[in-house]
């Protein structure tokens, strides 16, 4: 810019220089002469700002018009060269701009790909989840009803196999081989010795064979644990014998779990009975308490023990 502007002032200045030329050329001719007649040195160039010169109004209006006309012509090659500039500055930004988006447009991509990837992941996730939550809700409650039946079955199961025993007794402390090659009769001959043949009026049947539609046997087993509660402990040739209904293990396993408190009950002398399956009933002052479980009849031992204690 300054550069141009020491252009511009030269020119202004040859312009100047030009016109007064003209002027001396024309006007002033004569009085160079006298000067020059006269002796005296000529005079000093003239300067662009000289007023004796600017003061004549038609060398002053030539004189602008030629500096602006110059000024002009330095402004429209300014406009030009800076526009110049300006458009290869945009194009360079241009290229540049270019440039970084070919540069990262790859990348952007994959970052858009792996997004896509991730929301339709997302959905696939919450619509496999949404299915395994009504699933599980439909196994539960099958599993519910599943597991309902099967306690039903089970009690079905426990009684009906109980009931097939129900006339059954089971004998402990006979050695092996004892009974010889009829167990029956064995059997018979072995329950009037320990409780004595006083006690039946006929031999006690013993049937080994489960039929169908068999007849009703007699009721004996009833008879036999009573009087072997009655006689206490039994003895067959010097080794103690026990006899106990016959039950499945699982109602064994029910009744053994009432043993802790039948124990208290009979330090106390509570009196007490135990029922098919496993029903432990309490008899407190006349009044039964009937329990199913071992936990509900070991509190209320221990809070009534120590009563029937004191009363003894």
């Amino acid at each position: 810019m300054l550069i141009h502007t020491k252009q511009l002032i030269i020119l202004v200045c040859s312009s100047i220089q030009k016109s007064q030329s003209n002027v001396l050329t024309k006007s002033s001719i004569s009085s160079l002469q006298l000067q020059n007649y006269n002796g005296m040195a000529p005079p000093p160039p003239l300067c662009p700002f000289n007023t004796r010169t600017l003061s004549f109004s038609p060398l002053s209006k030539t004189l602008r018009e030629d500096i602006s006309s110059d000024i002009r012509e330095q402004m429209k090659a300014l406009k030009d060269e800076l526009r110049g500039e300006m458009t290869m500055i945009r194009q360079e930004c241009k290229a540049d701009i270019n440039a970084l988006k070919k540069e990262l447009s790859p990348q952007l991509q994959a970052l858009s790909n792996t997004q896509r990837e991730a929301a339709n992941t997302q959905c696939e996730m919450r619509r496999s989840l949404s299915d395994m939550s009504d699933r599980v809700v439909t196994l539960e409650k099958s599993h519910q009803a599943l597991f309902d039946k099967h306690e039903k079955l089970s009690e079905k199961y426990m009684d009906l196999e109980n009931r097939s025993r129900r006339q059954n007794l089971r004998i402990v402390g006979i050695s092996e081989d004892a009974e010889g090659g009829h167990p029956s009769r064995f059997v018979a001959d072995l329950l009037q010795q320990i409780l004595g043949a006083e006690n039946f009026d006929a031999p006690p049947m013993i049937d080994r064979a489960h039929r169908t539609l068999a007849p009703k046997p007699r009721a004996g087993e009833q008879k036999i644990l009573q009087l072997s509660r009655e006689k206490g402990k039994l003895f067959y040739k010097g080794s103690p014998v026990h006899i106990f209904p016959d039950i499945t293990p699982e109602v064994g396993r029910l009744r053994a779990a009432f043993n802790p408190v039948k124990a208290k009950l009979r330090a106390a002398g509570v009196p007490y009975s135990l029922y098919f399956p496993a029903r432990l009933a309490i008899t407190v002052k006349g009044s039964r308490h009937m329990f199913t479980g071992p936990q509900a009849a070991e509190t209320f031992a221990r809070n009534i023990a120590p009563t029937e204690e004191e009363n003894n």
